[in-house]
C-alpha cells in the first residue's frame, strides 16, 4: 500500500503563505500543514484551520530566520532584540551545537511554541522544524521529550533519497549530497530516539533537497517513484493575494499542488492521501 502526506510547511508566515496553503487545499492535493506560532500571520492561520477541519495542522517549530515567542532578553545570543531568531542556518547551528548553556532556554521557548500552537489550534499531532532544525541534536533531544510531554505521535525525519532525486533533476548535484549526509545523519540519531519513545514518523520523504526548485515534471517523477509504506512530500506554497507578490517559485507550488496532472499521477499509481493524524492511527491500529 502506498501512503502520501502532502505537506505545506510556513503556514502563518505571511497572508499570501495562508491563501496559497487553504488554495492547494480546497482546490487541491494538499492535506497537511505547518504552523509558525510567533509569525505575523498565524492566528489568522489558525481560523482559516478551525473552518477547514480536514487540513491536519502540526507545529512548524523556528529556531532560525523567524520570530521568538518569549522575551528576546531570555533567549541570549541567538535572538535580536527585536526578537528575530539569527538569519544564518550555519551560524546558528555552530552556535546552537557549542553553546550548550542555551539549552534550557531553547527548551523554554520550543515550549511556549508547543504550548501557543495547542491554543491557537487545540490539538497536534505532528512537529517539524523550519529548516529542517528539528533534527539538529540540542532541539532533537528537546523536542522528543516535548512530543512524549505533550502527546505529539509524529515527527518529521528529513531523511530524502538524493539518488532518486538526482535522477529525476541533475540540478545543485553538489549541494544534494552534503544535504543527503547531514539530514541523513541527523535523521538516524533522532530516528534511534523516537524508536525509544514510542515516536513515528513516515517511511519515507520528498521536498528537502529540491525546495525552492520545484516543478510539475518533478513532482510527478516522484509520484511515479513512491514505494510501498507511509512517503510525506513537503512544499512551501504562496498566492499572489494583490499586495507584494510572493516569489514565483512559491506561486508555482500552488499550481503544481492543484495540478489535474498530480492528481492523475496519484490515483494511477494508487496511491491513498493521508494526514498525520491518520498515520497515528493506523500505527496506533497496528
Amino acid at each position: 500500500m502506498k501512503r502520501l502526506i502532502v505537506n505545506a510547511d510556513d503556514f502563518g508566515l505571511s497572508p499570501e503563505v495562508n491563501a496559497g496553503i487553504m488554495r492547494a487545499h480546497r482546490d487541491g492535493i494538499l492535506r497537511s500543514a505547518s504552523l509558525m506560532v510567533a509569525e505575523p500571520a498565524a492566528r489568522a492561520a489558525a481560523e482559516m484551520a478551525r473552518d477547514n477541519p480536514a487540513l491536519d495542522v502540526g507545529l512548524h517549530a523556528v529556531v532560525c530566520r523567524g520570530r521568538c515567542l518569549l522575551d528576546a532578553s531570555r533567549l541570549g545570543a541567538a535572538v535580536r532584540p527585536s526578537g528575530e531568531f539569527i538569519d544564518s542556518p550555519v551560524g546558528a547551528g555552530m552556535r546552537y551545537f557549542f553553546d550548550r548553556s542555551m539549552r534550557a532556554a531553547m527548551t523554554d521557548e520550543l515550549r511556549a511554541q508547543v504550548e501557543r500552537h495547542l491554543e491557537l489550534v487545540g490539538y497536534l499531532n505532528h512537529i517539524d522544524g523550519h529548516l529542517n532544525f528539528h533534527v539538529h541534536p540540542l532541539f532533537a533531544d528537546i523536542l522528543v521529550d516535548l512530543a512524549v510531554e505533550y502527546k505529539v505521535p509524529c515527527l518529521r525525519l528529513p531523511r530524502e533519497r538524493v539518488l532518486t532525486t538526482l535522477r529525476l533533476r541533475r540540478d545543485h548535484a553538489a549541494r544534494k549530497l552534503v544535504e543527503s549526509f547531514i539530514f541523513g545523519t541527523l535523521s538516524r540519531r533522532t530516528s534511534r530516539m523516537m524508536a525509544q519513545r514510542g515516536l513515528i514518523s513516515t517511511d519515507a520523504l520528498f521536498g528537502l533537497h529540491q525546495s525552492g526548485h520545484l516543478s510539475e515534471d518533478y513532482i510527478v517523477g516522484v509520484l511515479d517513484r513512491i514505494r510501498d509504506g507511509t512517503t510525506e512530500l513537503y512544499f512551501h506554497p504562496a498566492a499572489d493575494i494583490g499586495g507584494v507578490p510572493p516569489a514565483a517559485e512559491a506561486q508555482l507550488e500552488v499550481e503544481i499542488l492543484t495540478s489535474p496532472r498530480v492528481r492523475d499521477a496519484i490515483a494511477r499509481n494508487g496511491i491513498e492521501l493521508i494526514t498525520f493524524a491518520d498515520l497515528a492511527k493506523s500505527k496506533l491500529a497496528a
